[in-house]
């Protein structure tokens, strides 16, 4: 037991922050992906989203083709194509593993975020719209302080699963090499089978370490909600 507890000390660091010279990696590493790729197909998902209330029908029939070609491919399938046949320099791209995992992710959810921006614009309700609109307010001016600010509000649930998701699955970045915390977790073992009794003790920190993270973004984003709606009560009392 001792020998697995200074193991694992002594490698906490490295799961981490990554190791020396290679860092970012590790946990930390893990995060930056989950957050660009969160905020990377927040924007797409919010074209898209929007899309779908278009007048045009091509453009409809775009955003529904994006949203279920993406949602419907597997992360690991998605990341080999970008990485391996459209970034390998066939297509004039040379991308690097960090850079295909950025792209993959983003589209990955984008797909999913796009079906909860659909949900919630379609969820607002038809008078706060009119009233914007009869205080003077722009078509713009309605779609990003009412429509998109009552989806935000609304779907934070479904969008912090989705964030804790897309967190989760960039485990499988392993494949492409991309130094996070799984393939930091893999290095660290290596191929010496000295390290045969420390695997079980390792994933089981690897396992706590995503787990902390997701609890404490489901967490932050409970205590958002809260002041949020405490907010509202609070507005609406000094209102009446």
């Amino acid at each position: 037991m001792s020998q697995q507890l200074s193991f694992l000390i002594h490698n906490l660091p490295h799961l981490l922050i990554g190791f020396p010279g290679q860092r970012p990696g590790g946990l930390l590493l893990s995060l930056l992906l989950a957050i660009v790729g969160v905020g990377l197909g927040f924007v797409i998902a919010v074209v898209v989203g929007s899309g779908f209330q278009s007048n045009l029908r091509l453009l409809r029939w775009l955003c529904r083709l994006y949203v279920e070609v993406f949602r419907g491919l597997p992360l690991i399938l998605l990341l080999v194509l970008i990485y391996q046949v459209a970034g390998s320099g066939r297509f004039g791209l040379n991308l690097s593993p960090r850079v295909a995992a950025i792209l993959s992710l983003a589209l990955y959810s984008g797909a999913y975020q796009a079906e909860i921006v659909r949900a919630g614009l379609r969820a607002v309700p038809p008078r706060l719209i009119e009233a914007a609109r009869l205080m003077g307010s722009m078509p713009w001016q309605v779609y990003r302080l009412v429509k998109l600010r009552y989806t935000l509000r609304v779907m934070l649930p479904a969008f912090t699963g989705q964030a804790i998701s897309l967190f989760k699955d960039t485990s499988v970045l392993i494949i492409i090499g991309v130094a996070e915390l799984m393939t930091v977790a893999r290095s660290v073992l290596g191929s010496d089978v000295t390290n045969t009794p420390y695997w079980v003790g390792l994933y089981l920190t690897v396992g706590l370490l995503y787990f902390c993270i997701a609890f404490s973004a489901s967490q932050l984003a409970q205590s958002w909600e809260r002041r949020t709606r405490s907010r509202d009560l609070i507005h609406s009392l000094a209102n009446y």
